[in-house]
């Protein structure tokens, strides 16, 4: 049972967990090998207990919609909130003994954790208020709240608050920020039948993909900076190799007036892959000296 809310909550696949790229592009950034093991051994803990708390709350919608694990967490719902209660506690406990700057970390780490729960929770806060995820104004607020003082806390696995800190939670943060308009485009139906007001409701798709691609072009902006001024590599520019593939999807995006259809479906799929390869690329050009 463990193992498979393990398997739940390594869904979706992000940057962070399961592949750990951003736990590699810290260590590239840093050469600590220890910030990159427990950096992913906090995030093991940390995004399985996000993860499955927000599949849990939508048990019930993931059954109707025929997802595989859905019968079962509705079948193991008391354990799956205990489960859930269990990595956020150990997770906390990784972060208090290995980060390198608790003082910036431990409330960053509430800060992420309280808006991650109030997200997704209908059985607690849920009952009496509506879920962060339900309303576009919430859902950008939760996103940018958590997703800054995740990649902030993720740092000081690999050291203490500094330059390189901010450029690293810049950058993790628009690219995540960009794969998040991306994402909300496939939920337009089942956010529509269950009457939420999300981005995928309120916004058009075509708008949704612009946003997502400007935050792309953001980051790569924020990697030119921090390499132009010594705080990256200066081979880390070197990550602009990206662009003619970025610009490659863009232009068909703008043929296709950015609308979201069969046409350029494997184009953005192509788009979805620059999301780590850039990371990749930028880790890699990072070792270099």
């Amino acid at each position: 049972m463990i193992l498979k809310f393990f398997r739940i909550g390594s869904q979706p696949v992000t940057l962070v967990y399961p592949i750990p790229l951003v736990s590699f592009l810290g260590f590239c950034l840093s050469g600590l090998v220890e910030g990159f093991v427990t950096s992913f051994l906090f995030v093991l803990f940390f995004a399985t207990a996000i993860n499955l708390w927000n599949h849990l709350n939508d048990a019930e919608d993931d059954d109707r919609a025929g997802r595989y694990y859905s019968k079962f967490l509705i079948e193991k719902r008391s354990e799956a909130v205990l489960f859930v209660i269990f990595c956020y506690v150990i997770s906390f406990f990784i972060l208090y003994i290995f980060s390198k700057n608790r003082w910036v970390a431990i409330p960053f780490f509430f800060v992420s954790a309280i808006f991650t729960w109030i997200y997704s929770d209908r059985l607690f806060i849920g009952k009496f208020i509506k879920r962060f995820k339900e309303d576009y104004r919430t859902e950008i607020l939760t996103y940018l709240f958590s997703t800054t003082t995740f990649f902030m806390l993720f740092w000081t696995f690999f050291s203490e608050v500094s330059a390189t800190g901010i450029y690293f939670t810049a950058v993790n943060s628009t690219i995540y920020l960009s794969a998040f308009f991306l994402k909300d485009i496939k939920d337009i139906s089942a956010d529509s039948e269950a009457g939420y007001r999300t981005l995928a409701v309120v916004l058009p798709p075509s708008c949704l993909l612009k946003i997502s691609a400007t935050f792309f072009v953001l980051t790569l902006i924020i990697i030119t900076a921090a390499s132009l001024s010594g705080v990256f590599s200066k081979y880390s520019i070197l990550t602009l190799f990206i662009l003619p593939l970025l610009f490659y999807t863009f232009i068909h995006f703008y043929k296709n007036e950015w609308r979201i259809s069969p046409k350029i479906a494997g184009k953005l799929k192509i788009y979805v892959y620059c999301y780590p390869l850039s990371i990749l690329l930028l880790s890699l050009f990072s070792l270099i000296r």
